[in-house]
């Protein structure tokens, strides 16, 4: 946190940093490698821990010009504090949250950022040691306990109810109030305009049947946000349910419902494998329909409550299975499940890039890998000794399936795709089903991907993110067109990128007419961040904004930009 220590927060957490010798024997050998600095700059950003918070705006030196009309904040999310007393969290996902802002105004920008008050981050700040398990991490064993006593606690058995509001993926508007989040049930809000953290957590399982929800939603033009989320505890076993959280509204008696309490499930989903249940990271919506990526990558019901007692962590309980990926598809006008089986050759994908429906068909675009491995690769210990076998696991290719949907009478192997200029294959074969086959958008790699929201769910053309290098090298800005497939670059060496978010211009009549913004992190100065404004359509420098900061600055996952004039915030 800050050096001054402000009214009414908790104590701020103390890390060790790289002495080795004050380090915990489980993290000996990842500060030991740290501390000899033998990976390369670009990789090193991924292991920076925040020591401090800038919760004083640190204004910005501007190199070229803002457009005048851009105005409002810049949103971003991500797991910013690695190391708490001797103990280091292991896998990318796992630092506690910490979230940026860069507010816009009048053609000048500043910077801010706070690290989210969240239960588990208070609970490991007072014991001054990681005591709330994460993804990757599991917690540390309390020092002062004896070998009975760690044995005799782990009998309590796993709780759905004890994970973890380290809300450190993603930030999403539900009307006016924003909300940090993360994989679980548990989200928290936080105050747009100071990042401090307001109230209490809000449990989703306290409104809807939800085990765990993505940090992706969707929001409609009209403000209803649109979630996906896994329930365990059915009657007909677990399923994938979509949820849906109208706009706030006022009742004739002058009460007022938030989006909370009028939160329902509009679709539930069985899951294909049982004890299995599919992870996924974010999920796709048209005009009509929801569609899920079914991806082999199991969550393991079993392995979860055995790896508990025998202190392995959540992820440890992922199994890469060798089955087909399977598209599921939900009718939005009465929630049902498409009979048709949709399946494709085995990949794994985070992110959805955008989906749409044209000429009775689904077309669905999506960053691809060809197997899960990302997931088990990106330790902080792989990332400071990247291997071939890390290196191939990071290049995710920006792919399309085309989907059709009137199938009931079509012939036995013939491919059904009526999509123009479409390379994309879908076949129907001996047992019902359609196999599709995609082609690739670019031949670059692409990840965290954005568009043009306004086109989100609608026939689009432009897409938008990075493009790893090398491992987790992020030093690239990548533009897509998807009707080409040409791609245009941007990169200023030295520094690494964060998801670009596009804004487009006031009364703008094409697609991409717009600006981007960017986040940079400085390869070598960790006190000083950048933001990059970049011309859409040209990807062409327009500004580069300098901010020196207050404390070590960290790499985010994803965000959002709010104009200060909107009454409804996409994602």
């Amino acid at each position: 946190m800050s050096s001054s220590v402000e009214a009414g927060l908790p104590k701020s957490h103390t890390g060790n940093g790289l002495d080795v010798n004050r380090t915990h024997k489980s993290c000996k050998r990842l500060v030991q490698k740290m501390a000899e600095g033998a990976v390369d700059g670009a990789h090193q950003t991924w292991l920076r821990s925040t020591d401090k918070a800038t919760t004083t705006p640190a204004k910005g030196e501007i190199e070229g010009e803002i457009p005048a009309w851009l105005e409002g904040s810049l949103y971003r999310d991500g797991p910013g504090v690695l190391n708490i007393g001797d103990t280091w969290y292991h896998h990318v996902f796992d630092g506690m949250a910490v979230l940026h802002k860069f507010s816009i105004k009048d053609g000048e920008a500043t910077y801010t950022s706070r690290i989210l008050e969240s239960d588990a981050y208070k609970r490991n700040s007072a014991a001054n040691r990681i005591v709330v398990d994460e993804f990757g991490t599991r917690a540390y064993p309390d020092p002062c306990k004896t070998i009975l006593q760690k044995f005799m606690s782990r009998f309590s058995g796993p709780s759905l109810d004890n994970m973890t509001d380290n809300c450190a993926v993603n930030v999403c508007f539900y009307g006016d109030q924003l909300f940090a989040m993360t994989e679980t049930n548990k989200i928290r809000r936080v105050d747009p305009e100071t990042l401090k953290t307001i109230g209490d957590k809000t449990i989703l399982s306290d409104y809807v049947a939800v085990n765990m929800a993505t940090a992706h939603p969707h929001v409609d033009p009209d403000g209803t946000v649109y979630n996906m989320g896994n329930s365990y505890m059915g009657g007909k076993g677990p399923t994938y349910n979509v949820i849906k959280f109208p706009p706030e509204k006022t009742l004739p008696d002058g009460k007022k419902l938030s989006s909370m309490d009028q939160a329902s499930v509009v679709a539930s989903i069985p899951c294909r494998w049982k004890t299995k249940p599919s992870y996924y990271h974010s999920y796709s919506l048209t005009d009509n329909y929801f569609i899920l990526a079914e991806q082999p990558l199991g969550i393991s019901l079993p392995k979860i409550v055995t790896n508990y007692f025998t202190g392995k962590a959540f992820m440890k309980a992922m199994r890469w299975m060798k089955e087909t990926t399977r598209f599921r598809i939900v009718r939005r006008s009465d929630g049902q499940v498409v009979k048709t089986v949709y399946d494709a050759p085995t990949f794994f994908t985070f992110h959805s890039i955008n989906a749409y429906e044209e000429n009775g068909q689904i077309v669905i675009d999506l960053c691809c890998f060809d197997d899960g491995a990302v997931v088990n690769q990106i330790w902080l210990e792989n990332i400071l000794n990247p291997s071939e076998t890390f290196n191939k696991a990071m290049k995710a290719v920006p792919r399309r399936f085309v989907l059709p949907l009137d199938v009931d009478d079509a012939p036995l192997g013939r491919n059904l795709v009526r999509l123009p200029g479409s390379k994309c294959k879908a076949t129907k074969i001996k047992d019902g089903a359609i196999f599709c086959e995609p082609e690739d958008l670019a031949t670059c790699k692409l990840e965290m991907p954005r568009i043009n929201y306004r086109l989100n769910g609608k026939k689009y053309r432009y897409a938008y993110g990075f493009s790893p290098c090398n491992g987790l090298n992020c030093g690239i800005l990548t533009k897509i067109d998807t009707t080409t497939k040409e791609s245009t670059h941007w990169e200023l060496p030295g520094f690494q990128v964060s998801e670009p978010i596009f804004v487009e211009r006031p009364g703008a009549t094409e697609e991409d007419d717009g600006v981007l913004l960017a986040s940079l992190v400085n390869e070598k100065e960790e006190r000083e961040v950048r933001m990059v404004v970049l011309n859409a359509k040209t990807m062409e420098q327009l500004a580069l904004v300098t901010f020196k900061t207050a404390g070590v600055v960290t790499r985010e996952f994803h965000g959002l930009f709010a104009r200060s004039c909107d009454k409804v915030h996409g994602y």
